[in-house]
């Protein structure tokens, strides 16, 4: 029993990791949904990250009651579940790891309609221009040809004495490469989720033998 009842301890550690991590995918999924106006692929990039975790916790909660109610029937069904559950998130993964300059460039979109009320207010670009310390859409020629100078804020310090304190980096591109860095956080995040339900998996099997032993030596 003390194999049994040790397995069943890490067992439960390993599906509130899993859990945890689930739960990062699906908020970063849902943020990028509420926050930002989204184009179909974006959109099918936001929804794999929820769906990956929704798939991750349904089964865990399945695993759980499992091994807590000590079931060998539950427990195999559990573990057929959850290989199948793998080998869809692995495909998704690899599709979103391959697909992340993509996705990215998909996701940047949101600052066009940014740029555009720029040019009908003017302040519109301040917030991305303060956070990726950037300027204009493309480069501060945007402005020029606009008809503008740079504003304060493309400027180092918000110093705008010095023509050197110019910065030449588009907002754009900073925005994409914000979003490539993001992505490769959660898909590694991702990834380290499929190898600790791997990890589950091997567990789970040991503990269903367990008990499946706990059960024979019951009879006698």
């Amino acid at each position: 029993m003390a194999s049994t009842s040790g397995l069943k301890i890490f067992a439960y550690a390993l599906h509130i990791i899993c859990t945890l991590l689930a739960l990062v995918l699906i908020s970063f999924g849902a943020y990028v949904l509420m926050s930002y106006d989204v184009n179909e692929i974006a959109l099918w990039t936001a929804s794999a990250y929820i769906g990956i975790g929704a798939a991750a916790i349904l089964i865990f909660l399945w695993g759980y009651l499992a091994a807590w109610r000590e079931h060998v029937c539950c427990t195999v069904t559990f573990l057929s579940l959850l290989y199948l559950i793998i080998i869809a998130q692995a495909v998704v993964l690899f599709v979103l790891t391959h697909r992340e300059n993509t996705a990215a460039s998909n996701l940047a979109n949101s600052l066009e309609a940014t740029w555009e009320q720029e040019l009908d207010s003017p302040g519109a670009m301040s917030l991305y221009e303060n956070w990726f310390q950037c300027c204009g859409r493309g480069s501060p020629q945007d402005y020029i040809v606009n008809e503008r100078l740079p504003p304060q804020t493309c400027f180092l310090n918000h110093d705008k004495s010095n023509p050197d304190n110019l910065i030449h980096t588009g907002c754009r591109l900073a925005f994409e490469n914000y979003w490539e860095h993001l992505l490769m956080i959660f898909n590694i995040l991702g990834w380290v989720l499929v190898a600790v339900e791997l990890l589950l998996s091997i567990v789970s099997c040991g503990l269903c033998n367990s008990i499946r032993n706990d059960h024979r030596r019951s009879y006698y």
